[in-house]
């Protein structure tokens, strides 16, 4: 009789648990991150998810794979994801035009200038006279950075240096075959550039800190709609606080073995690349209000707004008064 007790006790307790499971995984928020496959925040995600950084932090991370950045705009604007990878440029952009937005701090990379080793190009007036490409078109946030900086300096570089704009690996295939003197690229295809050879003659996050932008601040981010943030500020935090665990985790080496496929690096020096590169762009986790107002000045010298409209520094507040630690 006491057997059968037991035993009666022991289904019980097993139908208990088997029925909370769900009521568990149905209490947890979902977080669903639009992101490239394969781009430089898939390798932080998928450390997220791999450790269970998110079930520790009290949610989980669904992770949907875009085709491209115009894949990611439309859907963040449907609804389909939560968050997708941009720069703060961007989002106020998007912001002043009606779509209100947020942002997560990511990475201050963004881009480099890239040059041979043994090119004479050193600074932004050592491109007078040379063949300047540069990735994306002429409103992309490297090339704004350059040319208000070369323009800071009293040089405008469209009429004293022959520019063109491409797509990324075709710049670096001109690079390497001498038909370009420069490439402002970025900086993970200056990663694999460096792993052959090449060289940074200075980076875009350099620039930023000429126009007067911290350091370590933050200019790639996690963006979303500014509704979503509002109705979901536990799970931004809970996120946030993930992003922070797993930057710390991949100060250490170990880790990347098992992330190395997403790097898609051709031998060790370029995987050496990548992760030195992601590890130099980990950025401030939260933004104070000196880098904002020092954020609002550069956004001004950029002259984005064609309506000279202000910086709107709502986009910054998306973990106000948030401990992401």
């Amino acid at each position: 009789m006491h057997s059968l007790i037991l035993a009666a006790l022991r289904t019980l307790a097993l139908g208990l648990i088997v029925l909370a499971l769900p009521l568990q995984a149905a209490s947890e928020p979902q977080v669903r991150v639009g992101m490239l496959q394969f781009g430089t925040a898939h390798w932080e995600l998928e450390q997220i998810r791999r450790q269970g950084l998110d079930r520790e932090q009290g949610y989980r991370l669904v992770l949907q794979p875009l085709a491209n950045n115009a894949a990611g705009l439309l859907a963040l604007t449907s609804g389909s994801v939560d968050l997708i990878v941009s720069d703060w440029i961007w989002a106020a952009q998007r912001t002043l035009d009606g779509a209100a937005l947020r942002f997560i701090p990511f990475s201050s990379s963004i881009g480099e200038l890239v040059v041979p080793a043994d090119s004479t190009i050193h600074s932004v007036a050592d491109l007078r006279g040379k063949r300047l490409g540069v990735a994306g078109g002429p409103q992309g946030k490297s090339w704004r950075l350059l040319d208000a900086y070369a323009r800071q300096q009293g040089i405008e570089l469209q009429q004293v240096a022959a520019v063109s704009f491409a797509a990324p690996p075709l710049l670096s295939r001109e690079l390497e075959a001498g038909r370009l003197d420069a490439i402002l690229t970025f900086w993970h295809f200056a990663a694999r550039l460096h792993a052959r050879g090449f060289r940074a003659a200075f980076g875009a996050a350099e620039l930023a800190q000429g126009l007067g932008l911290p350091k370590a601040m933050p200019m790639l981010g996690y963006v979303a709609r500014d509704a979503w943030i509002e109705a979901n500020a536990e799970a931004v935090r809970a996120f946030a606080r993930s992003v922070v665990q797993a930057k710390r985790q991949l100060r250490e080496d170990a880790p990347w073995q098992a992330l190395r496929p997403l790097l898609r690096a051709a031998d060790d020096a370029e995987f050496d690349a990548l992760r030195q590169g992601y590890r130099q762009g980990e950025p401030d986790a939260q933004i104070d209000a000196q880098a904002q107002l020092a954020a609002q000045r550069v956004w001004q010298q950029l002259g984005i707004d064609s309506a000279g409209r202000a910086l709107p520094l709502s986009i910054f507040r998306a973990l106000d008064g948030a401990a992401t630690e």
